[in-house]
């Protein structure tokens, strides 16, 4: 299986290279520790856009070791005080846990991205009921006119076309109830990761979002297919004139897809931008953790 993610080739092709001028595979890594490293994330539709991953080759969080815990939060908040700094933005970190996310058995990657700091709670709920909506989510399979549906897209497509036209003659039956933001709260978001382990080990699936408010983050244990966490930061930033300008193709087509855009501009800017950064930083002060900037 080819390792996307993989620590060796990051180094490998990342510490000899500054400040790339094209995005390649391997080339984005940014600094490591000594259990975990960071690279600008493919699909940076907002600033600053990092993703740490464990140097281990295990599927989630919660399987780190009891002694690794207190490094990934040093870590994670050194990050997110490059964002404010630079950006003057404020962060959500997500986590999709045991998701496949590339189709295999993927190394745990924990997302930070920027949102606007103008944002209120308000808009963070409902930009979360949205995308849950748009997915159907809570919703098991619904029976139409006696087929039976079960893929998300077909339920999209008849649910969204009956609420616009309201058939009559259509025969529907939903079975589930759609879910909201008050209802996927499973978890204490303050234990996380470890809150999640029991649930891992019985081949759970878990969705970790955190914002710099309880009321707007959430850990669940509902299975929700890869790039949820994306595509709620996108509905966010999709409500600003310019961004809505700049990604008006990305909006027509799949917003949540990274693949439609890797946003190669933002990714090289993120990189020069964190290891001068976190240069300046490590001058003034002690380090910890075996921290190094490439």
């Amino acid at each position: 299986m080819n390792d996307q993610l993989s620590w060796d080739k990051f180094f490998e092709f990342s510490k000899n290279v500054n400040f790339p001028s094209e995005v390649k595979d391997f080339n984005r890594l940014i600094a490591h520790t000594n259990n975990y490293f960071a690279i600008s994330g493919y699909g940076a539709f907002t600033p600053g856009y990092v993703v740490v991953i464990t140097k281990e080759f295990i599927p989630s969080f919660s399987l780190i070791k009891n002694n690794q815990l207190e490094e990934l939060h040093y870590f994670l908040e050194i990050l997110k005080k490059v964002i404010k700094k630079i950006y003057k933005r404020k962060t959500v970190l997500f986590e999709h846990g045991m998701c496949a996310c590339l189709g295999g058995l993927d190394r745990a990657h924990l997302h930070i991205m920027s949102i606007n700091p103008k944002i209120k709670n308000s808009s963070i709920k409902k930009s979360i009921n949205t995308v849950l909506e748009k997915r159907k989510a809570g919703i098991k399979h619904i029976i139409y006119n006696g087929y039976k549906l079960e893929n998300r897209h077909d339920i999209n497509t008849i649910l969204d076309y009956r609420k616009k036209n309201r058939d009559k003659n259509d025969k529907i039956k939903v079975i589930g109830k759609l879910l909201k933001l008050n209802n996927i709260k499973n978890f204490k978001i303050e234990k996380w990761p470890f809150a999640t382990l029991k649930h891992v080990k019985k081949g759970g699936h878990y969705v970790y979002f955190k914002t710099d408010n309880e009321e707007t983050s959430f850990l669940t244990k509902y299975n929700f297919e890869t790039q949820l966490g994306r595509e709620i930061v996108f509905d966010l930033e999709s409500h600003d004139k310019s961004f809505k300008e700049k990604y008006k193709r990305l909006i027509l087509h799949n917003p949540w897809q990274w693949q439609n855009n890797i946003c190669e501009e933002n990714i090289l800017k993120t990189i020069k931008d964190f290891k001068i950064e976190l240069r300046n930083y490590y001058k003034k002060n002690e380090k910890k953790f075996n921290i190094k900037i490439l």
